[in-house]
């Protein structure tokens, strides 16, 4: 009994020590990732972690449900597509053509009402929110320098920056990008209480709009000038720019690093497969929303055109402004894309857009694209040119 007793004090010791430790070393992100990962049965952020955290709440003021296509309710998934869904544990999958829903289906007990985390797809918000407020004057162009927004930019290595690097990812800054790493700044950043030091206080490395070299660091810093142009915090900028605009039907909810501080612009947009499809659906109709004209169509062709930077020794063809590009069958794709194969995809050709939400997507091939997001883009094809 006593040598239990002294096991009992020595375990509860030990893990006081090393949360001692975690918190002298600036490494106290530490004990909220273990807390809301290995100590709950998990080994990396998950798409319902919304509860975990602080977040605000972005509200559906003026709901404009999708018109639903002809098809609709008539389509189905074979057993194989819907198998290749399951086997990288899908939680949605929803198709939209000539500006209406026309199939969405659900599973691991999600439904059309379930929210998930975007993760990187709300990158391609911020993208969104930048050409906003370029066609409203409070940014006067994607060339102008980051410290006209950030004072402590105006100096040093960072008064080289402007926001063409930001948007790009060719920044140059060093930021660990890892979604493995416990000690990576992703890691810091999704777990810790200060993004937006923690993003602001990026070493600079290379010289910047060289190399595109993709580090959620970028996003947070855009997210930083937005809210120093208008004076206001993210989620007001979302409900008065996005999701009003857009007509979303449900809540959407962004994630907070603490509940006073900064939204963690980089990864946690919470919202529905159906409300993820209007972003696409707005960039298939070139910035147009039911007739107005969201952002400039000059911003909106420069954020799906190939940035003109080096990667990894070839020139760039795969990022644009927060967007991934993409050719299948010769014709374009952008698309958005998270963390565990979240995807918002936009398929001009054939006048469709689809959305995938899931627990796990599959490795990057050669050509820097994840290799799962073409099967779900060869699934959608099909289904959108299946008969009924």
């Amino acid at each position: 009994m006593r040598f239990l007793r002294k096991l009992l004090l020595w375990l509860i010791g030990s893990v006081v020590g090393l949360i001692v430790l975690a918190y002298i070393t600036g490494n106290e992100h530490l004990v909220r990732g273990m807390r809301y990962t290995y100590l709950i049965g998990r080994n990396s952020p998950e798409i319902d972690d919304r509860d975990f955290f602080p977040y605000s709440t972005i509200p559906a003021d003026d709901p404009q449900p999708w018109p639903q296509g002809e098809r609709y309710g008539k389509l189905a998934l074979t057993a194989e597509e819907e198998q290749e869904l399951k086997d990288l544990y899908s939680v949605g999958f929803a198709v939209f053509q000539h500006d209406s829903i026309i199939f969405e289906q659900y599973w691991n007990g999600w439904d059309a009402d379930s929210v998930s985390n975007s993760f990187s797809v709300a990158k391609s918000y911020i993208s969104l929110l930048t050409g906003v407020a370029m066609k409203e004057g409070v940014i006067n162009n994607i060339f102008q320098p980051v410290g006209d927004f950030i004072p402590q930019y105006k100096e040093g290595c960072y008064a080289k920056l402007n926001l063409y690097h930001v948007q790009t990812m060719s920044t140059g800054l060093d930021w660990s990008e890892s979604g493995a790493n416990p000690f990576s700044d992703n890691a810091k950043g999704y777990y810790g209480s200060n993004v937006r030091e923690l993003s602001l206080n990026q070493p600079c490395r290379d010289e910047p709009g060289k190399e595109f070299d993709y580090i959620s660091g970028s996003t947070q810093i855009m997210a930083e000038v937005l809210e120093s142009a208008y004076g206001q915090p993210l989620d007001e900028l979302v409900r008065e720019k996005i999701w009003g605009p857009l007509g979303c039907e449900h809540e959407a909810y962004w994630g907070k690093d603490t509940k006073d501080g900064d939204f963690k612009a980089f990864c946690c947009l919470y919202a529905t497969a159906r409300d993820f499809g209007r972003i696409g659906q707005l960039y298939l109709d070139s910035g147009v929303w039911k007739g107005e004209q969201l952002i400039d169509r000059e911003y909106w062709k420069a954020s799906i055109t190939p940035a003109d930077l080096n990667d990894k020794g070839t020139p760039n063809k795969r990022y644009g402004y927060f967007w991934w590009l993409a050719e299948v069958d010769g014709q374009p794709v952008w698309y958005c894309r998270g963390f565990h194969g979240e995807y918002v995809v936009v398929l001009p050709q054939e006048d469709l857009v689809f959305v995938r939400t899931g627990m796990k997507r599959e490795e990057v091939n050669d050509t820097g694209h994840p290799t799962d997001v073409f099967k779900w883009i060869a699934i959608a094809r099909k289904m959108a040119a299946r008969p009924t």
